[in-house]
């Protein structure tokens, strides 16, 4: 801390926030003439805002001010970055977006096969709400699922997702009805995927700093590996028979969880039943400029992030292109995945995260508008898939990290899914957005330059939030 903090900060009050063993604060002998002051230990870092207030006050006070985490995490000489136990809940991120996230990419194989079979009497913005409302019970579920994570620790939740995946992906299998789908696919299995995605995310989380970027990297790449596994599973089952696939899809997910669920551990202590406090705990992040900026950007970001995942395959049978082959396009997306998702996550703890979370997301949108509105070959469409699918992965891996960075350590999960609450409902209305857009005439140009355009707009958002930083701020490269 520079002379000048010192200065004005000349009392001996300690405030150690990111302690395992207390959420204290620790007041030592001070003179009376300091009474209205705070002072920071030099150890730690600086908070981005100061509250003057007094002694009986400052554990208030620190509930309202926010940290630069990444510091405070370094600090922390007991937080392991190598080892068996973080490498082994790595693992159990890679288990758990496998059966997340890579069931969440492969919605567009089950909207193209729902428009031409179980449901092809139904338009094609109809039978999007199914994705829809997957996606949103997704997003929102991490209202709940974050907090249950740092109340009673992640492996609860990861157990819970478990349970209702398996449920529902075997529920599909049965399923004939629009409702039927809507409540197997959209309600239960999503859920079950949410539990699998905040459970193994939050413990990863704590334990992780300096190589953060790279762990969520090589987690989020189990998304990129579930989504090639499981289109390819669809894919020659499906011809057979829909029962078949989804059965193996569900057998393959529900293994998957498994290993996820016995792997997860937390470093963090649980703090153990909490009064519910929806405005201190959701609302009261909102106050702060970064985590409203950044949450705004998400809001955009998720109103186009999906709609190509789901339309790639729709849109390359509408050109001419068969079935089998549309659905193998599906395949190569998560190949780009997969590299986008490993390469970008160890890219960004070498570089502004916020900087490269922006860019990434600048070119997907020009990946969508301009470059996918000309593809109508199955080369074409498929460079395009696997270009989509890099950059989207880099923004789907870093997600996490970004909200850790701007969080305190014990607030994570319940950060995490206060943006996804809020983005959820993105999520909800993207799909029949870009359906509206598609029409009856099954033409896909206007819904092209509709993800374009709100990617576009959520990277110019993302780059403002360097702006709210604190320019004093350590950078998060090594």
């Amino acid at each position: 801390m520079s002379d000048d903090n010192q200065t004005a900060f000349p009392e001996k009050a300690t405030l150690h926030p990111m302690s395992s063993h207390s959420n204290s604060l620790t007041a030592l002998p001070r003179s009376p003439a300091s009474s209205m002051s705070l002072h920071i230990d030099p150890a730690l870092p600086r908070p981005a805002m100061y509250e003057k207030c007094d002694m009986s006050q400052e554990l208030e006070c620190y509930q309202h001010t926010s940290y630069d985490t990444f510091q405070i995490d370094r600090s922390d000489k007991n937080r392991p970055d190598v080892g068996f136990r973080p490498w082994l809940t790595v693992l159990a991120g890679f288990c758990g977006q496998f059966c997340s996230f890579g069931f969440m990419n492969v919605v567009g194989i089950f909207i193209a096969y729902y428009q031409h079979n179980q449901l092809a009497g139904l338009s094609p913005s109809t039978i999007s709400w199914i994705g829809s409302i997957q996606s949103f019970m997704f997003s929102f579920s991490g209202l709940f699922c974050g907090r249950i994570s740092d109340m009673y620790g992640p492996r609860s939740v990861t157990a819970g997702g478990c349970i209702f995946i398996t449920v529902g992906m075997l529920s599909i299998a049965f399923c004939k009805e629009y409702y039927q789908f809507m409540l197997a696919q959209g309600i239960c299995a999503s859920l079950g995927a949410a539990g699998l995605f905040y459970g193994t995310t939050a413990a990863i989380s704590g334990w992780f700093s300096a190589r953060r970027g790279l762990a969520f990297g090589v987690a989020a790449s189990g998304a990129s590996i579930g989504g090639i596994c499981l289109s390819l599973i669809f894919e020659n089952l499906s011809r057979k028979s829909f029962q078949a696939a989804v059965y193996a899809m569900a057998a393959v997910l529900c293994v998957m969880s498994i290993i996820a669920t016995i792997a997860t551990s937390s470093r963090i202590q649980p703090t153990g039943k909490q009064p519910y406090g929806f405005v201190n705990f959701y609302l009261r992040p909102f106050l702060e400029p970064v985590f409203s900026i950044y949450t705004a950007s998400m809001f955009l970001i998720y109103l186009g992030l999906f709609v190509p995942m789901a339309y790639f395959a729709s849109s390359a049978i509408a050109e001419g292109i068969s079935p089998a082959h549309s659905f193998q396009i599906i395949a190569y997306f998560n190949v780009g995945s997969f590299f986008g998702r490993v390469l970008l996550g160890l890219l960004s703890d070498k570089m502004n995260k916020f900087t490269l979370f922006s860019t990434i997301t600048l070119l997907s949108g020009l990946v969508s508008a301009p470059f996918w509105y000309f593809s109508h070959s199955e080369v074409t469409i498929t460079i395009v898939a696997v270009a989509y699918g890099f950059f989207t992965g880099g923004i789907l891996a870093m997600f996490s990290t970004l909200v850790a960075q701007i969080s305190p350590v014990q607030e994570i999960g319940t950060r995490l899914g206060a943006v996804n609450g809020t983005i959820a409902f993105a999520t909800l209305v993207s799909l029949p957005i870009a359906g509206a857009f598609v029409g009856t005439d099954e033409n896909y140009d206007n819904m092209k330059i509709y993800a374009g355009v709100v990617l576009i707009a959520g990277a110019i958002v993302a780059a403002t939030v360097n702006l709210k930083i604190p320019k004093d701020q350590p950078q998060e490269s090594e």
